[in-house]
């Protein structure tokens, strides 16, 4: 038998993603829920030492409040895996290599090309991912988490896997359908983990004696990226107000709407970054529908065209298109951005390729190049009242095609490589050149 030990801080995504998916399963397990809402634990490792040790199962699942089991059969096969592995010290769905290399089980439903990284038996690890760790009780006994020096909500599982190794065990990756949600909104960059970078130090200060590098699922730590992490601590916030990415733009854009209505919300929309207390998705699409009511990153969900929806005026303080116009061209785009003016009380944000023609489109995920039928320019758009920006690079030279053709830069990607950093600047301060465009309309001074 498995028992389950889970933190939590947010009762209701442990109620809708991880209890869920438990009441459905097909073996017993014992459930060990630990509310932390009024921060009665300090740390991960104390709380999760504390349900370990009330734990009677043959095996513990320490589980975060948002991982999602997508197989009712779940427990019932990892638990026979699990016994299959002799040297099991612990298990988990997702890791890194000694090479430095990713290994997961769960779905990473929006990263399709990484599906050559999904194992299909169990693989050996460096460290794992605290997502979802499996440790056999015996071990937990004489092994129990670092409260000491993990003594907050990061790193706790990295540490734990180097530490197996000293008994002589090893940490696996085990195949298991399963989703990790990431309810931990608010963090578009790697500094922007609180305390990360303090534990990351701790870890390699506790084990630099038997790794030159330690390759965790986050990132790789070692002397040099601690410098570097460190910089980017120091000085990304400020180069991103000069250059801030999509979610920060978006997250700006939406501080201050209270309600949201996002149009062809796909599987998993940037709005669980920006903290919007109620928000209204439409989706046509099943598949993605489903996925994104499992990752509850909406209050509500309307299944329907975003054609045949239909809102009273003023209905919402910010209506979105995140490539919504990617799929929908002509008159009936037009038509559709009209409602949106209509619906909204503030605003009105689009995304879009820029000026999208066939095979000219720069569009990077499986969902966005799906039924592509068109893209606004910059023109089109501030023509509207849009204030225009640019994100994801430029092209080079893109407002000069017969320019581009004589220097034939497309030639040259190695440059193009080195001078891809600096093209993100130069796509928000001038969108004529970037691959994509980030729209916004403010309605509320646009009256009358």
């Amino acid at each position: 038998m498995i028992s389950v030990v889970c933190v939590y801080d947010n009762e209701e995504y442990l109620r809708r993603i991880l209890l869920k998916s438990l009441g459905s399963q097909t073996v017993e397990f014992e459930l060990i829920t630990l509310d932390n809402r009024d921060g009665r634990f300090k740390s991960a490792a104390e709380a999760l030492n504390y349900g370990g040790e009330k734990a009677n199962g043959d095996y513990i699942m320490f589980a975060h409040q948002d991982m999602c089991l997508l197989s009712d059969s779940f427990l019932e096969d990892v638990e026979k895996i699990l016994r299959s592995i002799p040297d099991l010290g612990v298990g988990g769905v997702a890791g890194s290599t000694k090479e430095g290399r990713w290994r997961f089980s769960y779905d990473i439903y929006d990263l399709p090309n990484y599906s050559n990284l999904t194992i299909r038996k169990p693989e050996v690890v460096e460290t794992l991912d605290e997502c979802l760790l499996l440790v056999p009780r015996p071990v937990f006994s004489k092994l129990h988490f670092d409260e000491k020096v993990f003594d907050g909500w990061d790193c706790y599982g990295s540490d734990y896997s180097l530490c197996v190794a000293r008994l002589g065990l090893k940490a696996y990756v085990i195949p298991g359908s399963s989703s990790h949600t990431f309810t931990r909104s608010g963090c578009y960059h790697i500094w922007d983990f609180n305390n990360l970078l303090k534990y990351q130090k701790r870890l390699y200060g506790k084990h630099k004696g038997n790794y030159r590098t330690i390759h965790t699922w986050l990132a790789k730590v070692n002397w040099l990226s601690l410098r570097q992490r460190e910089l980017q601590q120091l000085f990304g916030p400020i180069y991103l107000r000069f250059r801030p990415d999509l979610s920060m733009i978006l997250a700006r854009e939406l501080s201050k709407c209270r309600s949201v209505l996002e149009l062809g919300c796909g599987h998993r929309s940037l709005l669980h970054l920006c903290n919007v207390p109620f928000s209204v998705g439409v989706e046509s699409r099943e598949p993605y529908l489903q996925e994104t009511i499992r990752r509850g990153i909406h209050s509500q969900y309307i299944r329907a065209d975003v054609g045949t929806v239909e809102f009273a005026p003023k209905s919402f303080d910010a209506v979105l298109g995140l490539n919504l116009f990617c799929h929908v061209a002509g008159r009936e785009a037009t038509e559709l951005l009209c409602k949106m003016e209509q619906w909204a009380r503030k605003k009105v944000i689009l995304t879009t390729p820029n000026g999208y023609r066939g095979s000219d489109t720069l569009a990077s995920s499986k969902n966005q190049m799906e039924g592509l039928e068109s893209g606004w320019d910059v023109d089109t758009l501030r023509a509207r009242g849009f204030k225009v920006h640019g994100f994801g690079g430029s092209v080079p030279l893109r407002p000069f095609p017969r320019l581009r053709k004589i220097t034939r830069l497309e030639s040259f990607p190695r440059l193009l490589k080195v001078m891809s950093p600096f093209s993100y600047e130069i796509a928000y301060h001038c969108p004529r050149t970037a691959q994509q465009l980030i729209a916004v309309k403010s309605i509320d001074q646009c009256l009358g």
